[in-house]
């Protein structure tokens, strides 16, 4: 990929942030995203969805630049053939969450997990189309889930969970066991990446609305807080800065303001 003239990364979350949280659209980013496109700055798609759900929303959004699967679990670039990805796997297996989740059901912790519904059960508690529910189901690296229980045992379960070795993570719809990479792991993964590619080190811009892109925003260079549904973060990170607007249209004006914001500094410069 061919450097831009803003040395940039933009890292992005998904559901409630570039995608509408209700209908999951991105009409209302379309500017910002062919300003990215326009300015060669790739776009890296980092979400608690599944390999098989990003493929087709890489394509909704004619996007080819490399994408993180399940909160950091899994990194995948494009080939240069074009002919698939190399991926690196920074999770734990799935197989081995779930082995531990049944344990813990086993000692009374309360909760519902995608391993435990059906496609259609799926489906009605995240509002997709079955054919999109059916993608979610196919985990690799984490696990989402309900949490039945209630506080003070939701403590004891995340206690519990990092005597293994796994963490639990708070999203926009779920709770999220995995293994101890988070989506700050790829702020870190793709400077490095990019830096051996352009022979730069680029700034990263992130975008986020869930306590799962909170270490994602802390890390960034430019964090964007998009106003969440029930909650909107507030990262110490003193370079941070929140959309007026939820979702994509926040997402579009609060970046579309930073790139004008950037490149008149670097005509100035």
């Amino acid at each position: 990929m061919t450097k831009p003239a803003l040395p940039l990364v933009v890292v992005t979350d998904l559901d409630g942030t570039l995608l509408d949280h209700h209908n999951y659209s991105f009409r209302a980013a379309m500017p910002a995203l062919a300003c990215l496109r326009s300015l060669n700055i790739p776009c890296i798609l980092n979400s608690s969805k599944t390999f098989d759900e990003m493929l087709g929303l890489r394509e909704k959004l004619n996007n080819h630049a490399p994408f993180v699967c399940e909160n950091g679990g899994a990194v995948f670039i494009p080939r240069e053939s074009g002919n698939g990805f190399t991926s690196e796997m920074t999770g734990s297996s799935y197989s081995s969450i779930i082995k531990v989740l049944e344990k813990l059901r086993g000692q009374g912790f309360q909760f519902r997990g995608f391993n435990d519904m059906s496609v259609e059960d799926i489906a009605d508690a995240t509002e997709l189309a079955l054919s999109d529910a059916a993608m979610a189901k196919k985990r690799h690296a984490s696990e989402p889930i309900i949490w039945l229980g209630d506080e003070t045992s939701l403590e004891e379960f995340a206690s519990a969970l990092s005597c293994v070795n796994l963490r639990l993570l708070k999203g926009g719809r779920f709770y999220h066991v995995m293994g101890t990479n988070d989506k700050s792991d790829t702020v870190t993964f793709f400077k490095d990446y990019y830096a051996n590619l352009w022979d730069c080190t680029p700034d990263v811009v992130a975008l986020g609305d869930g306590g799962n892109d909170l270490s994602m925003l802390e890390a960034a260079d430019y964090p964007i807080v998009i106003p969440g549904e029930n909650q909107t973060l507030q990262p110490e990170n003193p370079a941070s800065r929140t959309a007026d607007k939820p979702g994509p249209a926040g997402w579009n004006d609060t970046l579309l303001a930073l790139l004008n914001e950037l490149t008149k500094e670097k005509t100035r410069g």
